[in-house]
């Protein structure tokens, strides 16, 4: 009796000189389809997982893009406080200090520019010194919220900014903080805040399970 493929019916062969092999897909691979398709596939072979794989590895670049799109539009939401000390009634675990140094932008024309706007009394947001500081400080959040959350806190306290120049006129913005879980986080953060930190988790924890997702299924497609 021949070894058939449980989803499209077609013979599992190694092949031969007049036969196009057609091998069964891993375990690994099978699971990784009815993942991002949320299908339910009982098996996979060549004949019919291509079309399938392919439009996975897609799927799963576009989730991973929207949700790290939506975090990055949302990256205010992450509860941080510049206060050292919390009340005796909140209930916290440090998990580390973390540190961001970022350093944005150079160029002659727009500190001129700047310095110009700064003359006149207008202070411009959109270019010179202002918006490299600006660009600096989101990226340097960033990437705070990025390892507090890596780390598995829920909050980062007495955060502290740093700025700075160097010698060819770029911003430098050197932020750092503490990583903590503080598992009676309402007591510090209004309700509406606090949901909207718990859906910036639910989107940084979707893209971690997406990664690994991904991840797995390359190791499973050279281990084949």
């Amino acid at each position: 009796m021949n070894d058939v493929c449980l989803n499209c019916n077609a013979t599992i062969t190694p092949g031969s000189t007049f036969k196009l092999p057609n091998p069964r897909k891993s375990p690994e691979t099978v699971a990784y389809v009815n993942f991002i398709h949320e299908a339910n596939y009982p098996d996979l072979c060549e004949k019919c997982s291509p079309g399938l794989i392919q439009d996975a590895y897609i799927i799963i670049d576009r989730k991973i893009s929207e949700q790290l799109e939506m975090i990055q539009a949302r990256i205010v939401d992450y509860p941080m406080f510049t206060m050292s000390w919390l009340p005796a009634s909140i209930d916290v675990r440090f998990k580390g200090m973390i540190t961001a140094n970022v350093t944005v932008g150079t160029g002659f024309f727009s500190e001129f520019s700047q310095g110009f706007s700064d003359f006149t009394g207008a202070v411009n947001v959109k270019s010179g010194m202002s918006h490299k500081v600006n660009k600096g400080e989101a990226a340097a959040r960033s990437i705070l919220v990025e390892k507090a959350m890596a780390l598995g806190a829920n909050c980062i306290i007495g955060v502290d900014i740093d700025y700075g120049t160097t010698a060819n006129n770029a911003a430098t913005i050197n932020m750092q903080g503490t990583a903590a879980l503080v598992s009676n986080l309402e007591a510090l953060v209004h309700i509406d805040e606090l949901a909207k930190a718990h859906e910036l988790q639910q989107a940084y924890d979707r893209v971690a399970e997406l990664r690994r997702w991904s991840a797995g299924q390359i190791l499973a497609t050279f281990a084949a």
